[in-house]
């Protein structure tokens, strides 16, 4: 085999791998519930307390008190801590998913209802104030 050919199939390899990889990833966090995924079946959730929901599906990404984690924004400071409570809304609810986040309203497949969104973006808010 050619030089050319052995680095075709060396490529070739990889990208195959790097697939399988990366398919690996996304099914393990499919399967712990560290991604949202589309053919998951959601558990209800019922309560309509900010705190506790943000701790259960935000903290993990935006921390605890709203520092922002691992290059995830803040939402005590920057961008985010200039958002209406309208406009918190429609980003809980519609996500980002071209940058990590999902959609968290039952109307695009996520837990959350409009009220608990409501309740989420309430308690963001209310992290703006804590020191």
């Amino acid at each position: 085999m050619s030089e050319a050919g052995s680095i075709k199939m060396w490529v070739l390899a990889f990208v195959v791998l790097a697939g399988i990889g990366f398919g690996t990833l996304v099914g393990v966090g499919c399967a712990i519930g560290a991604n949202s995924c589309p053919f998951v079946k959601h558990k209800p959730v019922t309560t309509t307390d900010g705190r506790t929901l943000y701790l259960t599906y935000c903290a993990a990404c935006h921390g605890i008190n709203g520092e922002g984690l691992n290059g995830r924004p803040a939402l005590r400071s920057g961008d985010a801590s200039t958002l209406t409570l309208a406009q918190l809304e429609s980003k809980i609810s519609k996500g980002r998913p071209f940058f990590g986040m999902p959609a968290w309203s039952t109307k695009l497949n996520g837990p959350l209802s409009d009220a608990q969104i409501a309740a989420v973006a309430q308690y963001v808010i209310s992290l703006r104030t804590k020191s």
